[in-house]
């Protein structure tokens, strides 16, 4: 299934698209994987970041994976730019994608964070924002601007009462994705509960202000405004979906749920929880343009679950013919879903392809021999 060196060459010639995701390894790495024009991906680069990795650690204490950090955005992309997390020493990385060929990177600069154990980070060109969720011992969203040079100084903890470990322990009680919103004039943070109703957990939004020059001046408030949609109580992952005011979050503890967020209060509240049947762990999410539809994975079922973005209608469920536990991390362009399985210590790390289209698996490329492994997290796209 994978194009002969030949074939990848001739593809890759106008190749301007890319895939990243992170090792998460102690010598942390962003894996680029070109998209070639056929859709396919062609051979993957692994580029270290600068800082180091780590993964969270189940209730018995034991370092967790598949799943290592509780969370969705461990890496993320601001045109030229790509940003990932170093949980193991408190740093964010700012990466340069080459653009004839973007699956390689430079490291532009590592900055130390405030709080403890980042694991989703967000970015946008508008303003040059970047920021990003830690949930260790000291939990909560930091923010700062990114340029050619690098990063600036992150701004003091907006603090999230987690009662919570270094190394994290999770999945629940933990923040689970940053995001910004369609026109980055706000930034969502989504904060896993308990599963009980007395811990629900809740989405955070922070309004983004901008002055006369965007490009320039931009500041995020300090203050959120903070919900718990009715019926939730494990928001993991988010999609946005674009023009219509919804976050389509996922929640391990049914499914996925439509959220409506005010645009001028800032409120979240559920207009469809949509329970999937056979799901044990619905944690990622990812929107497509093409079909107008969501996709959803989960950890522990090998399948890509398809949701109408509006009406929740449940619209396909793809069980896939690979022996991977499981999916994370997912992007799609046009028909084509990319999706992480970090394996489980007996499968090894792949990212596979599937086209929707066709209604079928077109390539898995394995990633082991660059390192990654059950603690592999992060899927970011770029098209330059």
């Amino acid at each position: 299934m994978r194009p002969t060196a030949i074939e990848s060459l001739l593809l890759a010639a106008s190749a301007s698209q890319a895939i990243y995701v992170l090792t998460n390894n102690p010598d942390n790495a962003v894996i680029g994987l070109p998209i070639l024009r056929n859709g396919l991906l062609g051979d993957p680069v692994a580029t270290l970041t600068g800082g180091i990795g780590e993964a969270g650690v189940d209730s018995d204490g034991v370092p967790a994976g598949p799943d290592s950090l509780f969370s969705q955005g461990a890496v993320t992309v601001a045109g030229e730019y790509v940003f990932a997390v170093n949980p193991g020493d408190n740093k964010i990385s700012q990466l340069k994608a080459d653009r004839h060929a973007p699956s390689k990177l430079t490291l532009v600069d590592t900055a130390q964070i405030p709080g403890e154990f980042p694991n989703s980070v967000a970015a946008t060109s508008k303003g040059n924002l970047v920021c990003v969720g830690v949930t260790g011992a000291e939990a909560g969203v930091s923010c700062t601007t990114f340029g050619e040079t690098g990063l600036e100084e992150f701004d003091a903890l907006r603090p999230f009462n987690l009662n919570q470990t270094t190394p994290a322990a999770g999945p629940p009680n933990t923040l689970s994705h940053v995001l910004f919103n369609t026109d980055s004039t706000a930034l969502y943070a989504l904060v896993k509960g308990d599963g009980s109703p007395e811990n629900p957990g809740f989405i955070s939004v922070f309004p983004v202000k901008y002055g006369c020059k965007t490009e320039t001046a931009a500041s995020v408030s300090r203050e959120d405004i903070r919900s718990s949609p009715a019926g939730t109580g494990l928001l993991f992952g988010a999609a946005i979906v674009p023009s219509s005011g919804l976050l389509f979050a996922t929640d391990p503890g049914f499914g996925v749920s439509i959220l409506d967020i005010n645009p001028e209060t800032h409120t979240a509240v559920s207009r469809a929880n949509v329970e999937i049947p056979g799901q044990s762990a619905t944690c990622w999410a990812a929107y497509s343009p093409k079909s107008s539809s969501v996709f959803v994975t989960d950890v522990l079922v090998n399948r890509l679950v398809e949701v109408d973005a509006v009406d929740s209608e449940i619209l396909s469920i793809a069980n896939l013919p690979t022996d991977d536990p499981g999916l994370v991390d997912l992007w799609v362009v046009d028909h084509f879903v990319y999706a992480l399985s970090p394996g489980n210590g007996t499968t090894v790390a792949a990212v596979v392809v599937y086209d929707f289209e066709k209604e079928e698996l077109v390539q898995r490329v394995s990633l082991s021999y660059l390192g990654a492994g059950r603690s592999a997290m992060g899927m970011a796209y770029i098209e330059i």
